[in-house]
């Protein structure tokens, strides 16, 4: 039987205009507006991670990625934030 259950976020900007039919990853360039939405959605993805009985969230990491794709530049503080913003789920980076 399962007994934990984890998620993981990679921290990526929400956009429509991707696919197949979308513009390509290399032409795309966010606005930090658009950039800083990932924090938000890592804020609520945690939060409604917990209320689901999840125990842990695990965050990937990189730096200066324009192209939206893992768009979380320091995931210890973002964990630490986010650790502050809920009371039972584990924060991981990978």
């Amino acid at each position: 039987m399962i007994h934990n259950f984890s998620a993981s976020y990679a921290g990526h900007v929400v956009d429509e205009n991707i696919g197949l039919e979308g513009t390509p990853a290399n032409d795309r360039w966010y606005t930090n507006d658009q950039l800083v939405e990932t924090f938000d959605w890592a804020l609520d993805i945690s939060k409604h991670l917990e209320k689901l009985g999840y125990q842990e969230f695990w965050m990937a990491e990189h730096h200066f990625q324009p192209e939206g794709y893992e768009a979380i530049p320091n995931l210890l503080m973002l964990g630490l934030y986010l650790s502050t913003q809920t009371k039972t789920l584990k924060f991981g980076c990978g």
